[in-house]
């Protein structure tokens, strides 16, 4: 998600700025000194997805310029020396409220809510050969052949797909794709962060699974009924030796 920063204070846009850099699923775009450039910033953009803005700031206050931003951001974050701003900046609806110093585990945690709610719009899928997952823009999406898909894999606040000869990035939860992918019968969850692909398996010992090229994967305990149900229904049936 793309950031810009709003704060008169040097030091503070400098500390959000390293923490932006610190997180993933964030990029920082520009900061600026007061609202008014960011408006003049954001007329010619359109949009960004993460504004964090100071409150007590000179010509325009944090409160009245959160009026004007809001349309032209998806979330927007107080950062803010004082706690006593809480009930009207909940009363305008923004998404956070952190105080300085803002430590880097609140941060980080205020980022991966923001994820997940954005991972909240389904996948777009096909139930016959693709994959529609978003990009590193708002309007933009990549599409994935689903029989060139190895496995699937959850990296914290965003998901890995492995395919035959590249690899794609998208925040969703593996939770999402898992359900964009419900029509096809080749995917299987084996456990909490990976989702594997029955087209490349070249061979299943217990709860241990080798693909064609070789990588190996485990079935985790809690995966293991629905691992034993999904090997049974495609074994040979009655009568073969």
């Amino acid at each position: 998600m793309k950031c810009i920063i709003i704060d008169d204070e040097n030091h503070s846009r400098n500390q959000i700025e390293e923490l932006i850099a610190l997180t993933p699923g964030v990029s920082h775009q520009k900061s600026f000194d007061d609202a008014y450039g960011a408006l003049t910033y954001l007329h010619q953009q359109n949009h960004i997805d993460i504004v964090f803005l100071d409150i007590e700031m000179p010509k325009i206050n944090g409160i009245d310029a959160a009026k004007l931003l809001r349309p032209y951001c998806d979330f927007l974050i107080f950062v803010t020396g004082h706690s006593h701003y809480g009930p009207q900046s909940f009363e305008i609806g923004v998404d956070g409220y952190l105080l300085k110093p803002v430590s880097e585990i609140k941060f980080i945690r205020q980022i991966q809510r923001l994820l997940e709610i954005k991972s909240q719009e389904l996948p777009l899928k096909n139930p016959d050969n693709f994959l529609l997952i978003k990009g590193g823009s708002k309007h933009k999406y990549v599409n994935v052949k689903l029989d060139e898909i190895l496995y699937i894999r959850s990296m914290s606040n965003y998901v890995r797909i492995f395919q035959t000869d590249e690899q794609h990035t998208t925040y969703h939860t593996l939770k999402r794709v898992e359900e964009a992918l419900q029509d096809r019968t080749e995917f299987l969850r084996i456990n909490r962060s990976e989702i594997i692909s029955f087209y490349h398996v070249k061979q299943v010992d217990g709860y241990q699974i080798m693909l064609n090229n070789g990588e190996k994967f485990m079935v985790s305990r809690s995966y293991k009924e629905k691992f034993d149900e999904f090997l049974r229904g495609r074994l040979p049936g009655p009568g073969v030796r």
